[in-house]
């Protein structure tokens, strides 16, 4: 994704760390209304007032059953596509949308929220006091401009930024309160066990996928990613807890089909405010721009940035987009940018024309601790500066090794055509009923992974590793 940054970085990993406790009558902690801030403007919101007030509805029906009934709880969508949930404490709980993406039901995504309000209420944000959740957004990796660090060490190239755990202890405090909520508040105590499922069949699919591929697995850090699920003897424990013995008048809520249609256009991967990226082509509807990366490469579209490199991880190259400063050259812009840069060459550039600026530092490298040679080019269009850096392990004539293709990549940026602007709509979710034939293989032609789509689209409906729909029932695929 695009969007205005501040400083030209390569994106490491972010851990958010809560600040302090609420008062006595629970009003929101200043350094949660200062993160929120922060948080917005790192992840923003996702554009669906809809969904938001689901959510929200959602979250405070549970919030009115837990320990703080009286407790102003506010709940967020983040235009996210990771899997994650995460609070900062008093009183503000965040859902990453990609999260919805593998939820079954509402009672599971009470269950997820109880478990945020739970670490809320326990207090466990104030006892994890350190350096604060601003300082940790603000120092999110290693920057280029200055020559300091690696890109998350290449290995976790394209890594989003996850919420460290409280620790044991208090994540399974936290997983006990939250049934206990979600219980009160009507919802299907079973339901936490098949939240448990999702992440679990995540880690069980990736250590299958890491042996296939010859490599070392990625493991999930999320909420409930560690935790044993609870068993039966758990479920009975939170009925207890919430003081009831039978089930409800009316039963326990799962609200199956409410939920899932209300997950009916939810983005799959980026959504439009992001940039989508097609066969390595990345197209921006608002911006109105597109560029093309080589095939080979794998292309990141992060927060802030379009990450891209070879297979080997031996070249890379990120692109990020500030606010053209109305008084400065594209020259003066770039010069400033890297000021204390040794620049071994430079020159004035034209690309379907934008004006820009080019230039090559001596250092800067994110490959070889900071003494390669680093591409720089800045283009300016309307009211905005995209900003190219490229780098390879090796360089030839104090220039990266893959300099030709860096060129080659930033000469691809252009205007979009009338009829690419639907190429740059995101791919949806759309929940459709089973008609109890098609091979599911066939529904997740659509999903734009380059590989196992069939058991991607197992994971987003809990059939991992091998179970299919009933007749007539809702599940999702990608359109």
């Amino acid at each position: 994704m695009l969007r205005t940054v501040v400083a030209i970085a390569f994106l490491a990993a972010a851990s958010f760390q809560a600040g302090a406790a609420p008062a006595e009558k629970h009003p929101e902690s200043e350094s949660s209304r200062k993160a929120h801030v922060e948080i917005l403007k790192f992840y923003g919101l996702y554009e669906d007032q809809a969904l938001q007030d689901y959510v929200n509805e959602v979250g405070t029906r549970v919030a009115r059953n837990s320990d703080w009934p009286d407790a102003e709880f506010k709940f967020f969508v983040l235009d996210d596509d990771s899997i994650n949930a995460f609070t900062t404490g008093c009183c503000f709980i965040y859902v990453h949308r990609g999260l919805l993406n593998y939820l079954d039901n509402e009672a599971e995504l009470a269950t997820v929220l109880g478990h945020e309000i739970a670490h809320v209420t326990a207090k466990h944000p104030q006892k994890r006091r350190t350096q604060g959740i601003l300082a940790n957004i603000l120092a999110i990796g290693a920057t280029l401009a200055t020559g300091s660090g690696a890109i998350g060490q290449l290995a976790n190239l394209g890594a989003g930024a996850w919420v460290q755990g409280y620790g044991r202890e208090n994540e399974m405090e936290a997983d006990r309160l939250g049934l206990v909520f979600a219980t009160r508040a009507g919802y299907r105590p079973e339901a936490m066990a098949e939240v448990f499922k999702v992440f679990k069949d995540q880690e069980r699919f990736e250590m299958a996928r890491a042996r296939q591929e010859g490599r070392e697995p990625r493991i999930y850090h999320g909420v409930f990613s560690s935790h044993p699920a609870p068993d039966a003897r758990t479920v009975q424990a939170a009925k207890g807890a919430a003081r009831i013995t039978t089930e409800p008048p009316g039963g326990w809520i799962d609200n199956r089909n409410i939920f899932l249609r209300n997950l009916d256009g939810l983005p799959y991967g980026s959504s439009r405010v992001q940039g989508i990226v097609r066969d390595n082509r990345f197209y921006h509807a608002q911006m109105g721009i597109t560029m093309a990366f080589p095939r080979a490469w794998t292309v990141e579209n992060l927060r802030d940035r379009i990450l891209a490199y070879t297979r080997n991880k031996d070249s890379v190259m990120q692109v990020t987009v500030e606010p053209r400063p109305p008084t400065q050259s594209p020259r003066e812009f770039l010069l400033k940018q890297l000021k204390g840069k040794s620049i071994a060459l430079s020159e004035a550039v034209e690309s379907n024309g934008m004006e820009g600026y080019s230039v090559v530092t001596r250092g800067g490298s994110p490959l070889d601790n900071g003494q390669g040679p680093v591409r720089w080019t800045v283009l300016y269009r309307d009211s905005s500066a995209f900003v190219f850096a490229g780098a390879s392990r090796a360089s030839v004539n104090s220039r990266p090794e893959a300099d030709g293709v860096i060129t080659s990549v930033i000469g691809t940026m252009r205007g979009l055509k009338p009829s690419e602007f639907p190429l740059a709509e995101p791919y949806r979710i759309a929940v459709v009923p089973y008609d109890g034939k098609t091979p599911l293989a066939d529904y997740a032609r659509e999903i734009p992974v380059e590989k196992y789509q069939l058991e991607e689209l197992e994971l987003m409906n809990g059939l991992y590793p091998d179970k299919v729909p009933q007749f007539g029932q809702l599940f999702k695929i990608v359109q």
